[in-house]
């Protein structure tokens, strides 16, 4: 039952319901009629909000089957895993400020980049 797989997740990342519904951006209410199994089907933003917010198996989340979590990408290093993991964990409103943040900073890097490729072909006048 979902609501039984849902209390399992929540007990494995070690946060309370209102902290998981809040980073999923449901409400409490909605929550516990999944958790209580009044509310069989939920929505897929819903199933979709969990998997990306908490990177949750999907099969695992409908099912039951597979792993809780889905495996780690293994381009990433166990820093950036570590950061990733950092990042998700931060309330949606400081990630929003650090996606401006990096945002900036890669433009800014791709301005100077750009720069200097066009100061090598001579095109500033000094």
């Amino acid at each position: 039952m979902l609501g039984t797989r849902l209390n399992e997740l929540i007990r494995a990342l070690g946060i309370k319901k209102g902290e998981f519904a809040r980073r999923i951006g449901f409400s409490q209410a909605y929550i516990s009629m999944i958790l209580r199994g009044k509310k069989q089907n939920p929505s897929a933003r819903f199933m979709d909000s969990v998997c990306r917010e908490f990177h949750v198996n999907p099969l695992w989340l409908a099912t039951g089957e597979g792993p809780l979590f889905q495996e780690a990408d293994s381009s990433f290093s166990s820093a950036d895993q570590d950061l990733l993991s950092k990042y998700h964990s931060l309330p949606l409103d400081q990630r929003q400020v650090i996606d401006e943040i990096v945002d900036a900073m890669v433009l800014k890097n791709f301005a100077a980049a750009q720069a200097e490729e066009w100061d090598s072909m001579g095109k500033y006048a000094k």
